[in-house]
């Protein structure tokens, strides 16, 4: 055999083994696919999360039950109070028209939109916990429907209607902002209301400032008003 033969066996056999390197999977640089203990830690931290949030809820619920006991007398006085309020409301509007009148000379309309009044009802909580499949609140008359998508991680939600003559309720956690829109129904059954006028749901800040008015659809049949919100935390009906 030639010189020239022995090369070219030196170059096929040389050319053999660093194929059968290759097909042996001998990694030539890191991998950086993601593995099972990524996934296992972000499900451990979902479970935790989850365990936390049962255990404030449950903590949440003893907390509803000792205000349900404490605002006994306040409902009393709630209720006193709404009795001398709806005797005498249609004068006290009277007026307040006559004033925006002077006010508003030759102008058309009325008052600045009020915040409807009703008669004082027990103090009412609930508390969920939703994730971004969707959950249902209610608290007396008063429903909170979150949708699927509203929320990408589990949150507990809290929803109170406190002793009051508002048609108001208050939500948790404060600032809360949701994905998709949320259907909030307030119920007017019991209350004082004003003839051709439409009621509205109305955002409110401290003090009762209405802050926004989220379009709304009132049910005169059902006596009940919805509307769509996207964040939290406290609402009314208003007029």
């Amino acid at each position: 055999m030639g010189r020239i033969q022995w090369i070219r066996v030196l170059t096929l056999v040389i050319g053999l083994s660093l194929t059968a390197c290759a097909d042996g999977g001998i990694p030539t640089e890191p991998s950086h696919t993601v593995g099972p203990s990524f996934s296992s830690a972000k499900s451990d931290s979902a479970h935790a999360r989850h365990e936390a949030l049962k255990r404030e809820l449950e903590s949440r619920e003893h907390e509803f039950q000792a205000i349900r006991e404490a605002s006994k007398d306040s409902l009393k006085v709630a209720r006193a109070e709404w009795k001398a309020w709806k005797e005498n409301w249609n004068e006290q509007y009277k007026t307040e028209k006559e004033v925006w009148k002077r006010l508003h000379p030759g102008a058309k309309g009325g008052p600045d939109i009020q915040l409807l009044r009703c008669e004082p009802k027990p103090y009412e909580a609930d508390a969920v916990i939703v994730g971004p499949a969707g959950g249902t609140l209610h608290v007396g008359p008063h429903e909170l429907v979150i949708p699927k998508g509203a929320l990408d991680h589990e949150e507990l939600i809290v929803m109170e209607a406190p002793t009051s003559s508002l048609v108001d309720v208050r939500f948790q956690p404060e600032g809360l902002q949701f994905q998709r829109p949320t259907q909030l129904t307030l119920s007017y059954k019991g209350c004082v209301v004003p003839t051709l006028v439409d009621l509205l749901v109305a955002y409110l800040g401290q003090g009762n400032q209405i802050l926004e008015l989220p379009p709304s659809n009132d049910d005169r049949i059902d006596d009940k008003v919805e509307a769509d919100i996207g964040h939290f935390s406290r609402y009314a009906v208003a007029w």
